[in-house]
């Protein structure tokens, strides 16, 4: 019985760009999602498997840092000279959206023509005849286009061009798993039309997944960290697979550990007393030097818990108590005290209260003196603004 081990991956977004966080924590986080690359890579070559598979988002975006390239470029050569055949396809983000972007050459192009990689670059079904371990092999794949009318990608396998394909590499979401009507979608119904396919990776869902159609196996590896708050409800990592006798066996996720995240969700109506202090202490509790923090100031503020927030401060403590921290206060909301002025839901920006207030004050003044200082004292602040 023929045998072929197999490690596949994807979404590791190499060179990945974060606002506001120092060069040398950007350095350093770039080189944890490196590293996360790097344990696939390794597991492939200590393992002895055959083939390396990607399904896309190697790269954050088309234009990767020259370490980066640096590294892949290395890893690469690893598993060449470890008798490992890679193969990959592109993804929405390493994918340029036309020639004006790096003269639309994607950054795996250069990386393939090195030798060591197989890179199925285009929107059309792209095939190679492979013999592995003395299993003969079709591999085949292709790159969406960016921004094009969301398909099944597998469809391109019915007609005849596609029936001899085992092995399919693509960027899109498996059906069930992340379907949007804004992206490509394997279906299960295609997949199980396709009577010589045993394997489909495909990239771009962060979270793991997989599903059988008929004998073959749909599998998305997920991301290799995780690249944003919402994702801390799985594992990142990849997958290791067998084909056994032409049918994907053993099938395993390899978990990475991510660097830590918090999310931390100050409410204003749960608070009594000083809604700094409030903060402050939230922030000391629950953060970390490794960590990836938000606070999420929210709800319906009274004029004294809106007036005791000092949001720049905050910042400054979060940015020195944790790796990174955002700071988000679209949801925090000013409390209805005066309905005929402030409505409840309304975002408060400073520059919208000191309007508020003054005219407030403008139209409780009597004496016309009065109200002319108000609405002086209005616009000096407002200038300040502009």
């Amino acid at each position: 019985m023929s045998t072929l081990r197999i490690v596949a991956t994807a979404d590791n977004h190499l060179s990945r760009y974060y606002a506001r966080m120092s060069p040398v924590k950007l350095e350093r986080r770039r080189e944890r999602l490196r590293e996360a690359f790097g344990r696939a890579v390794s597991h492939a070559v200590e393992q002895g498997a055959q083939l390396f598979l990607h399904g896309g988002d190697l790269f954050d975006s088309p234009s990767p840092t020259n370490a980066d390239l640096a590294f892949v470029a290395r890893c690469l050569h690893r598993l060449n000279a470890a008798g490992v055949a890679a193969f990959a396809a592109g993804g929405n983000h390493d994918t340029p959206s036309g020639r004006t972007v790096q003269g639309g050459v994607a950054p795996l192009s250069p990386l393939a023509s090195l030798s060591g990689l197989t890179y199925f670059a285009t929107p059309r079904l792209e095939k190679r005849q492979i013999t592995v371990a003395g299993v003969p092999l079709c591999i085949a794949g292709l790159t969406p286009s960016p921004g094009q009318n969301p398909i099944d990608p597998l469809a391109t396998l019915l007609g005849p061009e596609g029936q001899d394909v085992n092995v399919f590499l693509t960027h899109g979401a498996i059906e069930g798993h992340g379907l949007s009507a804004e992206e490509p979608v394997l279906r299960l119904r295609t997949a199980a039309a396709l009577p010589n396919l045993v394997l489909a990776v495909a990239g771009h869902v962060h979270a793991p997944a997989t599903e059988r159609a008929g004998r073959a196996l749909l599998a998305a590896p997920g991301a290799t960290e995780w690249m944003t708050h919402g994702e801390t409800d799985h594992q990142p990592g990849f997958l290791s697979l067998l084909i056994e006798d032409g049918r994907v066996t053993n099938v395993e996720h390899i978990p990475i550990r991510p660097q830590p995240r918090a999310t931390l969700d100050l409410v204003m109506e749960d608070i009594e007393g000083d809604a700094h202090k409030a903060a402050t202490e939230l922030l000391q509790a629950h953060s970390s030097p490794e960590t990836l923090t938000r606070l999420r100031i929210m709800g319906a503020a009274t004029r004294e818990q809106y007036t005791a927030l000092r949001l720049r401060q905050l910042q400054e403590l979060g940015e020195e108590l944790n790796f990174h921290f955002d700071l988000d206060a679209t949801r925090l909301h000013l409390k209805e005290e005066f309905a005929r002025d402030v409505v409840r839901g309304v975002r408060v920006s400073q520059p919208q209260e000191i309007a508020t207030v003054a005219q407030e004050r403008i139209e409780a003044e009597e004496s016309e003196h009065e109200r002319a200082l108000w609405a002086a004292a209005r616009d000096e602040l407002l200038g300040h603004y502009t």
